[in-house]
């Protein structure tokens, strides 16, 4: 579980992504753009040994400008790959009719706390992390493809993930629909801190464990159905299926993820 160090090379990108983002978010005017506010209840498989499955009632605040963007409390995509990253913003550096790139921070709201589960009696906390990266777009005629590469700086894991996914947005009448297919690449420094077994926490029962980096694919769908042009129902489903170096560690008994979300938001 116990991270490694970061290497020049990711100390300098990250260095010049932050030096790059506080730039972005100070220099130019942040223009007027559409406000939402509502909630959203989300449940899943929880993967830990012993932790009961989620299911929250979350606020929902998003902010949508020319360029800047932020949202609070929207699963998205992210709930089934296990990213879990709830809250976060970004900034469009660039911007043209069919490809786009941004910079964003999000928080990576991957936890344990097993002071109440006897099953992982014995363990350390498993903390969320703040991550910085960069993500890309390309329309084509034939759907998105979608790039993200995040790193965390908050050093809780000091591990990074790569996103790749293709989706198709469409609409039908007051429906918008956004099925998604992709893979999760995370790094050994990631999946070790939240699913790795050190020494010190190694019982008969439990073996010492080093988790390698692994891939997650999964596979979803969001929508929105607009009641009129304010209020708008919001959810999504789907399923990812965790890489062989996270399902083998000791303290995972549940390999295939599944959830969802659904609620209602306000825009203004």
């Amino acid at each position: 579980m116990t991270s490694g160090d970061k290497s020049p090379t990711i100390k300098h990108t990250l260095s010049a992504l932050a030096a790059a983002a506080v730039l972005a978010l100070t220099s130019p005017p942040i223009s007027a753009g559409e406000w939402r506010v509502g909630a959203n209840v989300a449940g899943g498989k929880n993967p830990f040994l012993g932790e009961d499955n989620v299911a929250v009632l979350m606020p929902m605040i998003a902010y949508k400008g020319e360029r800047f963007y932020a949202n609070l409390g929207n699963p998205g995509i992210s709930f089934f790959n296990g990213s879990t990253n709830f809250a976060g913003l970004g900034y469009s550096v660039v911007q043209a009719d069919d490809y786009n790139i941004d910079l964003v921070g999000r928080v990576r709201a991957m936890g344990l706390y097993p002071e109440d589960n006897d099953e992982l009696e014995g363990l350390d906390d498993r903390d969320p992390g703040f991550d910085l990266g960069v993500t890309a777009r390309w329309q084509t005629g034939f759907g998105e493809l979608n790039a993200q590469l995040l790193a965390d700086v908050s050093d809780t894991s000091d591990g990074q993930e790569v996103i790749l996914s293709y989706a198709y947005p469409f609409s039908h009448g007051k429906w918008s629909l956004r099925p998604e297919l992709g893979i999760s690449w995370q790094s050994s420094d990631l999946t070790d801190y939240y699913f790795g077994v050190d020494a010190d926490e190694a019982t008969a029962r439990r073996a010492v464990y080093e988790a390698d980096s692994a891939v997650t694919p999964f596979a979803g769908i969001e929508f929105e159905y607009a009641f009129d042009q304010r209020i708008d129902l919001v959810g999504g489903v789907g399923v990812g299926r965790l890489g062989d170096e996270i399902s083998d560690s000791p303290i995972v008994d549940e390999r295939n993820l599944a959830g969802g979300y659904l609620g209602l938001s306000y825009r203004f």
